[in-house]
């Protein structure tokens, strides 16, 4: 995938079509600024009880005035906290939801060349230093700046030389921090895309174990491995040094006021300029903003990191989704068939004007070569091209004209190696289907495409977790649960890709009496490289280089 540079106008662009409506910034907005304003309280009410104190003591009404400032203040900030980062949850919620959406309806030319674990890499840890941005760090921008503003305005109020001293501190502070703070830019995409790397061959080396020790791999695969993890672990720790600059460097800054601070109040109080309560409200303001100023450091300290990760996602929300096609829905398959219909992927051409018809039902087998574009022919049928659209024709009409999501409705498609999710048998079976299908229903298909012994064996548990490692089905049983799936989806047309090169030949011939007895009320489609299966009725075509003639058997 493309890497493009990051920047905080494409993250906006990227979360605009997720933002919460105005009213929830609204709320947000007047939780900062009640807490903030009980804050700045709370520095001027104790310099009134400084200054108050007399030989009585306090009063008890101050003391209780201050507990209740401290409790409301801690109450406010929690609630604040959670509904800002409900706010931030929320938009991370919708942009995955979006870019999930956005692959699994992506057009297939567009996923082709991507590989599926970085991809979601890129939804799952890219999403969450957006999330992080939002969740965590906005309200710290918010309320920082608002504090930042309010505190200066009230320290220049009280007294205005100590303010410039402070904001002369702060000032220098800023200019230290927001370079370093910068560098999180580029930082930050590196490491996300050092860590999708790990992840796509963590998956693939998991997803192949058996190949891998059965060539004696492992420890090579290792090896990469740590070629992989030290990458990220450059990337990490170059992270590590940004931010580990930024919380002494702020630390700093509030020391080194401090003591300005205090210098020139003692040199003032001395002179009986400036009162104890007044030093006691600037110091107590000092060490306010440290957690201000931290917040806005952080903010633009992550958001150049999420700026980096937005940059890759905004690269899936670029896919371009499949059409959809007409509202017209296809009920029933006369006549299927191609018209002058040519297929090229990376400047190779895979099926050349290609002219067949399909009529009603029956069983048709489809021969040739490995290469010859066989597996790509029938794919073409369930819509995944666009620009094949104008050649493929359901019942005299070209697939565009119907309902995409009819059309697959219609043609079931059996892979050479069926698919099944992680999930239960239920789940699987009805994979798609939205009406409910009882139980007794599933267990009749099952049992109707010979499945009997597999349904003894996992004591007819349609609850049962599908798992890779689990391995519950032989390879003949997984291609039989493919057609049961296809069978409860009441397709028209059935694609079957070399339904039997996983079985014997006891299982071969049951398999295609099966696959005959379907085609008596459907068009069937096979692709198979066993001519003794084949029987004079069936409708067999050959497939050279991408041109498909005629055979007979």
């Amino acid at each position: 995938m493309k890497e493009s540079s990051g920047t905080t106008q494409g993250l906006w662009q990227l979360l605009l079509p997720h933002k919460p409506k105005k009213s929830a910034f609204v709320y947000l907005a007047l939780l900062v600024i009640g807490a903030t304003v009980l804050e700045l309280v709370l520095p001027l009410y104790s310099s009134y009880l400084v200054d108050s104190i007399g030989n009585d003591g306090i009063e008890t009404f101050i003391i209780i005035g201050l507990i209740a400032i401290v409790l409301t203040t801690a109450v406010l900030e929690a609630f604040l906290g959670w509904y800002g980062g409900k706010m931030g949850h929320t938009i991370s919620l919708n942009l995955r939801y979006s870019l999930i959406g956005r692959l699994l309806n992506g057009q297939t030319q567009s996923m082709d060349q991507e590989h599926s674990a970085e991809l979601s890499a890129r939804v799952i840890n890219d999403s969450k230093e957006v999330k992080s941005v939002l969740a965590e760090d906005l309200i710290g921008l918010l309320s920082g700046i608002i504090s930042l503003i309010a505190v200066i305005t009230i320290m220049f109020i009280l007294d205005w030389r100590l303010t410039l001293v402070l904001v002369s501190c702060v000032l220098a502070g800023f200019i230290i921090i927001t370079p370093i703070a910068l560098m999180m830019n580029n930082i930050g995409q590196e490491q996300q895309t050092a860590e999708a790397n790990l992840l796509k061959y963590i998956t693939e080396w998991l997803r192949y174990g058996k190949l891998i020790r059965s060539h004696n791999a492992a420890n090579q695969m290792q090896k990469q491995s740590r070629e992989l993890l030290d990458k990220s672990f450059k990337h990490e720790m170059r992270a590590t040094k940004v931010m580990s600059l930024i919380g002494p460097i702020a630390n700093l800054v509030l020391m080194i006021s401090m003591i300005a601070i205090l210098a020139y109040s003692a040199f003032w109080l001395k002179q009986g300029t400036l009162t104890l309560g007044t030093i006691t409200a600037f110091l107590l303001y000092l060490f306010g903003l440290i957690f201000p100023l931290m917040s806005m450091a952080m903010f633009f300290s992550n958001l150049n990191k999420a700026a980096g990760a937005a940059s890759r996602l905004s690269e899936i929300d670029k896919f371009a989704k499949e059409p959809v096609g007409s509202d017209i829905q296809i009920d029933e398959i006369a006549s299927l068939s191609v018209r002058d219909l040519s297929f090229s992927r990376n400047d190779k051409d895979i099926l050349k004007a290609i002219n067949y018809q399909f009529e009603g039902h029956g069983l048709s087998v489809l021969l040739g070569e490995s290469g010859s574009g066989k597996s790509t022919f029938l794919s073409l049928f369930l819509g995944f091209y666009p620009e094949t659209f104008g050649h493929v024709f359901l019942n005299d009409k070209p697939l565009s004209a119907y309902n995409l999501l009819s059309v697959r409705q219609a043609i079931a498609w059996v892979d050479q190696e069926p698919k099944l999710l992680h999930a239960t048998v239920y789940e699987n079976l009805t994979l798609g289907l939205t009406e409910n299908i009882g139980s007794n229903r599933i267990l009749e298909v099952l049992q109707s495409v010979g499945l009997h012994a597999w349904l003894t064996r996992i004591e007819n548990n349609l609850d049962l977790v599908v798992s890779e490692q689990a391995h519950q089905f032989s390879g003949g049983e997984k291609q039989r649960f493919a057609i049961a799936r296809a069978i409860l989806r009441q397709s028209k047309v059935l694609l079957l890709d070399e339904p039997t090169s996983a079985l014997d030949d006891v299982n071969k011939k049951e398999l295609m009496v099966l696959l005959r007895q379907l085609a008596t009320t459907m068009r069937v489609i096979i692709i198979s490289h066993h001519l003794d299966l084949i029987e004079p009725s069936d409708d067999v075509i050959e497939m050279v280089a991408g041109e498909i003639v005629p055979k007979l058997v």
